[in-house]
């Protein structure tokens, strides 16, 4: 299969795993951290559940480091992501999350040897563009536009986000893609760990199967089921493709959240506390039509 629709797969997981980690978030977490701690004993069920599952790989442990440092890059920026995505809208926020190919690009060219035509590059940047587009909002003060101050935190996570996908690649490229899953989402495992293994989210999480919160029901679907298939076929993606065009199809992430909030926010409204007036709609159709053609141009490859 070719890498084009794969990554295109992945990205449509990850986009409702977007919306389900919002709606956890918004409605059952009292605690930031609360998420992190279900993340990391779930992955870590998921990655040592493999590896003993797995035949033990071979590829070295050069290997295995790279997928471990992946999971680790990919749990610290999620933790920047986790602490905003509690008070801003999913929408907006995963986005410029998603502005990571923009860096990944660069990074994939210096260390990975990778050729990008210009039209490609123009592409990507197109793609990076449309999801920044997201971050803009009326500045009440003078009536104007402005960016976000979250921006810079999640730019920051962005940067993470593109080291650990050229470390995913580099895994990838030396040892099968299970086997590096596995590695890859205990170390992410580890940092969500280390960070949230602190009473109120320990509290909270107790609580959730003391009263059989669906909350659990939640996230069982989102970590088990949609979120680990999601990085899974990412990474086959990654493994199938050149790095700097997979992710950038990957960042339609974004897209495919888009649609998912606004038939939540038009059925049930206010369910994710997302915006729906004339202006961000207006915002929110540029920035996708601008992505939209940048994957397109992407395709062609």
């Amino acid at each position: 299969m070719s890498w084009f629709w794969v990554a295109l797969l992945s990205a449509a997981l990850l986009g409702l795993v977007g919306i389900l980690d919002k709606t956890l978030l918004f409605h059952f977490a009292k605690s930031w951290l609360t998420l992190p701690l279900l993340i990391g004993i779930a992955q870590g069920v998921i990655g040592i559940t493999l590896l003993l599952v797995l035949p033990w790989t071979d590829a070295g442990a050069a290997a295995i480091g790279w997928a471990v440092l992946s999971g680790l890059l990919w749990g610290i920026g999620s933790l920047f992501l986790f602490y905003l995505l509690l008070e801003r809208e999913a929408s907006k926020t995963i986005p410029i999350f998603q502005t990571f190919p923009a860096f990944v690009a660069p990074m994939a060219v210096i260390f990975l040897g990778e050729d990008l035509a210009l039209y490609q590059w123009i592409a990507i940047l197109a793609v990076v563009a449309g999801a920044v587009m997201n971050s803009i909002k009326r500045d009440a003060g003078y009536g104007g536009m402005s960016v976000d101050g979250a921006f810079y935190v999640l730019i920051a996570a962005s940067v993470l986000a593109a080291a650990a996908n050229i470390a995913g690649k580099l895994a990838v490229d030396s040892m099968e893609v299970l086997p590096a899953h596995a590695f890859r989402v205990l170390g992410m495992s580890s940092v969500m760990l280390v960070v949230s293994l602190r009473r109120a989210p320990m509290r909270e999480v107790l609580g959730f199967f003391k009263s059989r919160s669906p909350a659990l029901g939640i996230f069982g679907l989102n970590e088990f089921v949609v979120a680990n298939t999601g990085m899974l076929i990412n990474l086959w993606a990654i493994s199938l493709g050149p790095v700097s065009l997979v992710t950038a199809v990957t960042a339609t992430t974004s897209l495919f959240l888009l649609a998912y909030g606004f038939a939540l926010a038009l059925v049930f409204k206010g369910a994710l506390g997302e915006q729906i007036s004339a202006g961000s709609v207006a915002i929110k159709v540029v920035s996708t039509a601008t992505m939209v053609v940048g994957v397109a141009v992407i395709a062609i490859e």
